[in-house]
C-alpha cells in the first residue's frame, strides 16, 4: 500500500463530502458487511469515547470516520473481504493504546519503558506506511471545528487519538489483505 499525498487525501475528500446520502450509506453499508467489528468499533465504542466528553466532536468524529473509510476504498479498494474479528481488533487496538500512551507525558511510565514503547511506535508507523497526510487533514479538521465553540477543546485530543487508531487499523486490514 503506497503513502497518499495531500493533495490525493484532498481530492478524494472532496469527491466523498458531493456524494448523495444514498451513495455514502451504501459505502457505509458495504464497510459493515466486509468489515463488522471494525464498523462496530468505530460507530460504537469509539465514538461513544468521544461523545463522552463532548457530543459535537462525536458527530465530527463520526464524519470524519466517513472520510477515512472513502479515501481507502477510493485509494486502495474496497475494504478487503477478510472480516478481521473482534479479538483481532481488541489486540491491535491494545498495542496502539500503549504506544500512545507512551507518547503521552500525563501517564506514569518507566522512563526505559516509554522509550522503547516510543521507539517501537515509531518503527511501526514508518514501517506500515501510515497515511501522514491524511492524519494531518483530520487533525486540521479536528482543531477547526473546535475552534468554534470553547467546549469542543477538551474533546481535540481524545477525537485525534481515536482517530489516529482508526487509521492504523485501517492500515493493518489493508496491509494484511
Amino acid at each position: 500500500m503506497r503513502v497518499l499525498s495531500r493533495s490525493e487525501v484532498d481530492g478524494f475528500v472532496h469527491e466523498g463530502r458531493k456524494l448523495s446520502e444514498q451513495a455514502g450509506t451504501s459505502i457505509l453499508d458495504e464497510f459493515e458487511r466486509r468489515q463488522p467489528p471494525m464498523y462496530q468499533a468505530i460507530f460504537g465504542e469509539l465514538s461513544d469515547g468521544v461523545a463522552d466528553v463532548n457530543t459535537d466532536m462525536a458527530d465530527l468524529f463520526l464524519d470524519l470516520c466517513f472520510d477515512i473509510i472513502f479515501v481507502y476504498r477510493t485509494a486502495f479498494g474496497t475494504t478487503p473481504g477478510k472480516p478481521r474479528s473482534k479479538k483481532w481488533l481488541e489486540e491491535k487496538a491494545a498495542l496502539l493504546d500503549a504506544e500512545l500512551k507512551a507518547l503521552s507525558t500525563e501517564d506514569q511510565m518507566s522512563r526505559k519503558l516509554r522509550q522503547r514503547l516510543s521507539s517501537r511506535f515509531a518503527e511501526r508507523s514508518v514501517a506500515s506506511g501510515i497515511q501522514l497526510e491524511l492524519l494531518g487533514h483530520l487533525d486540521e479538521q479536528v482543531r477547526r471545528y473546535a475552534s468554534f465553540q470553547p467546549s469542543r477543546k477538551e474533546a481535540i485530543h481524545v477525537t485525534n487519538n481515536l482517530l489516529f487508531v482508526v487509521v492504523r487499523l485501517m492500515d493493518d486490514i489493508y496491509n494484511a489483505g
